[in-house]
């Protein structure tokens, strides 16, 4: 078994989680916020760019600072950030969440456990899945940054009688796919393989003591964990079609920061109509090549993953808009009982467009 087999191997399973869980990490909760807006797949660099820009939902780069996240991938950031241990801070917090992990088991992903996902109504002050409603199927198939600043501007506005003090918004942008290159992303990839990577053969168990020190060093890097993905894995991911020549670096950092520009240009809008401190963060990075590896696999302690921005605005309502709370905190009844989940046979779908199956 080569070492690229063998860091694949390791970014799916329980060693990745142990390597994983060695990296200093800092969950949002340790740090100060009212509305903490997460910007899916973000890296550090990225935003600092657009912040050198002067993007008005930005403070200046040198203000955009930074912490180590607790996974390399959306579903392990939500195992680990949604733990028994901070079941108290949720209690009084809201999730408005486009990514549709939320409604996973992730059974594939071996480094999450199997206490937390998927989520429930009962693990939050306030719980809305906003990608059961706001998904669209135009040029490309996600969920746009509009309806989760709705939702949540809504939901702040009423948090008192809500019974909440902060709100979680986790934005699917800037993640894949891009808006400025629907041609780029093409019939469905499976979701089961979203942030999995696998080298075909599972039989195959991992002696580390019999690797030399240098391989061992290596590993800790998980270096090149997606060489053995098929082709299917990857069709819809950007960052391995980078990898492999399909498309050119300027065009994948542009489409990129394109995206990140799509969800803080709503953001200007939050900050305009939510009071309190606003922070701005990342579930995770997207590696291009550093120590091997590409996108964003599971269980992978490497900085261009782990090390995501951390920027903090000051928002003031000034009323510029007034969306409507959305429909099943509006039907909750006295009990708090909300509606069943009508769109079981819609997730599948949805999380193959973000190529996550």
């Amino acid at each position: 078994m080569d070492l690229a087999t063998l860091s694949a191997k390791i970014a799916t399973g329980r060693i990745g989680g142990t390597l994983s869980r060695l990296v200093p990490a800092t969950p949002i909760w340790e740090r100060e916020w009212d509305v903490c807006c997460v910007l899916d797949g973000c890296r550090l660099d990225l935003m600092r760019e657009a912040a050198a820009a002067g993007h008005e939902a930005l403070p200046s780069p040198d203000a955009v600072g930074s912490l180590w996240s607790v996974g390399s991938q959306s579903a392990e950031w939500m195992d680990r950030t949604f733990a028994p241990e901070h079941r108290e801070e949720m209690a009084r917090t809201a999730y408005v969440t486009g990514n549709p992990f939320s409604s996973q088991s992730c059974e594939h992903i071996l480094v999450t456990s199997d206490d937390v996902l998927p989520l429930t109504a009962d693990d939050f002050g306030v719980f809305h899945e906003a990608w059961r409603d706001g998904w669209v199927d135009d040029d490309i198939s996600t969920i746009p940054p509009e309806p989760l600043t709705d939702a949540a501007i809504a939901i702040w506005r009423h948090r008192r009688k809500l019974g909440i003090d902060r709100i979680v918004v986790h934005y699917m942008q800037p993640h894949a796919p891009f808006r400025s290159q629907p041609g780029w992303f093409f019939g469905s990839a499976d979701i089961e393989h979203w942030g999995q990577f696998t080298d075909g053969d599972d039989d195959d168990d991992v002696d580390l003591e019999a690797l030399d020190p240098a391989d061992r060093e290596a590993l800790e890097a998980l270096a090149d964990a997606e060489d053995d993905a098929d082709e299917t894995d990857s069709m819809n991911d950007p960052w391995l079609r980078l990898r492999d020549g399909d498309l050119s670096y300027e065009a994948v950092w542009a489409a990129y920061r394109d995206n990140l520009e799509w969800v803080l240009d709503d953001l200007t809008r939050l900050l305009a109509n939510c009071d309190g401190r606003v922070a701005m963060t990342s579930d995770h990075g997207n590696a291009i090549g550093e120590f091997g590896v590409w996108s964003h696999p599971p269980g992978t302690p490497v900085p261009a993953l782990r090390r995501v921005p951390w920027a903090v605005r000051e928002g003031r309502d000034r009323g510029t808009c007034d969306p409507a709370l959305p429909t099943e905190l509006r039907q909750r009844g006295a009990d708090g009982t909300e509606r069943a989940d009508d769109h079981g046979d819609d997730i599948e779908s949805r999380l193959e467009a973000l190529g996550y199956r």
